[in-house]
């Protein structure tokens, strides 16, 4: 049986009987256990999600994600729900089930993502799904294919219900989260020419240990590209050699530049951060380079623009570095999430956490999800999902399946909650 235990709760004393009041309520309200309970259609539906490869091409003109969107809407079909196949681009596209509600103008968006990252380097067969000591192992188990079976199930339980829910909900499962975004960008546009039915909220898979969280930081990233005259190994004498150029860029950002970020963090996701992520340069061990160049990922806050944040950036290292180095537009951003914790729908899910015995506190985090890009579009997001982000992108990735059976509780009681007053 897995331990809950509170911040000042270590020895599991104080645990215990907050536990058994919780689920004395629980069978009040009618309400599983939630323990150590395996969904045995859930596991067996991430089984089928992680056998199918969707790499994230990283750009590459190949339909990576389509054959688990294809599986996705085949799985639908068999249970009855309307899915849809749309394209993205190169081929590459999402899935989106609906379950119509009593209430057709007003629905709930329940919103994972379908591509994973690489698998080099993994120690488990990354698409032979495998269950030991409660844990299903593979790539995307929790990155986040595991958060997607548990609103697929859920939206199946749903669809077989008596009556049909409060308002209706669509199941999305997007493209090209783990790089530039496209398929919720993509699914926002659908959306918005849907002008019958208005979404009253998201709820983002993601790990999460199953936590509300209402805030994560956006990102800016780019390279700070340092030339030179190039030249013979034998003859430095003389020469500027970008490689000691962007030595001093790199120990210039961590003596001057990152510390200052520490000064005014965020209340739910801390500081900014600044980290230079990759580096290169020259064509030879007999030659000094005519480039070198470092990748920089600068983590932003809810406030920061991204562009604003590249703008003081460049302006600081041009006027320390000059002419020879230069900071390059961005080569991605991304909005940070902020919610308010007590937003009507964002509180409408604390409370279902709350009434299963869950944590309902709002968090936030440092990484970025595609929540920031549907609350940008006017829709509260709440990201939320089971397993843990430390197991995420890891080599040995997997989810705890009773963590999983959790899942498909919250989700389906989410699903079930009454639509708000228009």
């Amino acid at each position: 049986m897995r331990q809950h235990y509170g911040p000042d709760d270590r020895d599991g004393t104080a645990g215990t009987e907050v536990r058994g009041r919780r689920h004395d309520r629980r069978r009040r309200e009618g309400l599983r256990d939630m323990t150590d309970t395996i969904n045995p259609d859930a596991t067996a539906l991430l089984s089928d999600l992680v056998a199918v490869p969707s790499v994230n091409p990283r750009g590459a003109a190949e339909p990576a994600e389509t054959p688990v969107a294809q599986r996705i809407a085949d799985w639908c079909a068999a249970q009855g729900i309307a899915a849809e196949v749309r394209p993205v681009v190169d081929g590459r596209c999402n899935v989106v089930a609906t379950v119509p509600g009593r209430d057709p103008g007003t629905a709930v968006l329940f919103e994972s993502h379908l591509d994973t990252v690489e698998v080099e380097h993994m120690t488990t067969p990354p698409f032979t799904p495998t269950v030991r000591d409660g844990r299903l192992f593979g790539r995307g188990a929790c990155d986040a294919k595991g958060p997607l079976a548990a609103f697929l199930i859920a939206l199946r339980d749903v669809a077989r219900s008596p009556q049909p829910p409060p308002r209706t909900v669509i199941v999305a499962g997007v493209a090209d989260e783990e790089h530039e975004y496209r398929g919720v960008l993509r699914l926002l546009e659908d959306l918005e020419r849907d002008a019958t039915t208005k979404v009253s909220g998201a709820v983002v898979g993601e790990p999460t240990d199953l936590r509300a969280v209402v805030a994560h930081k956006g990102v800016m990233r780019c390279r700070i590209v340092a030339t030179g005259p190039g030249g013979h190994s034998s003859r430095p004498w003389g020469l500027d050699n970008p490689i000691e150029t962007i030595a001093r860029v790199v120990t210039f950002l961590a003596e001057e530049v990152t510390p200052s970020l520490a000064d005014a963090p965020h209340p739910l996701v801390g500081p900014a951060s600044l980290v230079p992520a990759l580096i290169g340069g020259g064509t030879g061990p007999n030659t000094v380079p005519n480039e070198c160049a470092v990748s920089l990922d600068r983590r932003t806050l809810p406030g920061e623009d991204p562009e604003q944040v590249w703008r003081e950036l460049r302006d600081r290292i041009t006027d320390r570095f000059g002419e020879d180095v230069t900071v390059e537009p961005p080569f991605l951003t991304d909005l940070a999430l902020d919610n308010d914790p007590g937003d009507r729908f964002v509180a409408g899910v604390r409370d279902v956490l709350a009434r299963v015995g869950r944590d309902a506190d709002a968090i936030g985090t440092g990484w970025g999800s595609d929540a920031s890009k549907i609350a940008a579009a006017g829709i509260p997001a709440v990201v939320l999902g089971p397993g843990s982000i430390a197991d995420a992108h890891t080599p040995d990735e997997s989810i705890d399946l009773a963590e999983l059976a959790d899942a498909v509780e919250i989700a389906r009681a989410i699903m079930l909650a009454p639509a708000p007053p228009h």
